[in-house]
């Protein structure tokens, strides 16, 4: 993928949606939760709010909570650098919310707070193990 520069480090959606002139929508907000089987990465479209219980529902798990950032810097991960298509995200199970497969495009930082990239949503569906789903509140 083409990486994109910015001129300022960036972390929250709001932040990287402005600095990138995309829409909020159109940056992809990337939680890591901390469920009793390990780490999931869930994908929502950056204007977008958890629904926790979905994603417990989905899952099958009573325990499901936003992963430390103790435990995410044990594994190279803090906050601004989380990037949906780079390892390690990229190798855990992806919850997928449907709105993002009908973005035209999404953004997300290239594992670093001044850089990015910009794709197809469709791309995440490639990963490894996925489930999609309404991962998000109305």
């Amino acid at each position: 993928m083409r990486v994109y520069k910015l001129n300022q480090a960036v972390i929250s959606c709001e932040e990287a949606a402005k600095a990138r002139n995309v829409p909020l929508k159109n940056e992809l907000k990337t939680l890591i939760l901390a469920t009793s089987t390990g780490f999931v990465a869930v994908h929502l479209p950056g204007d977008g709010v958890l629904a926790l219980r979905a994603v417990k529902n989905s899952l099958e798990t009573k325990e499901a909570c936003l992963a430390d950032p103790e435990d995410l810097a044990k594994i190279g991960i803090t906050a601004g650098t989380v990037s949906a298509v780079l390892d390690p995200v990229w190798s855990m199970p992806h919850l997928i919310t449907k709105r993002v497969l009908t973005l035209d495009f999404v953004t997300t930082n290239n594992g670093t707070k001044t850089a990015y990239f910009n794709f197809d949503p469709i791309i995440l569906l490639k990963s490894s193990k996925y489930l999609m789903g309404e991962y998000e509140n109305k």
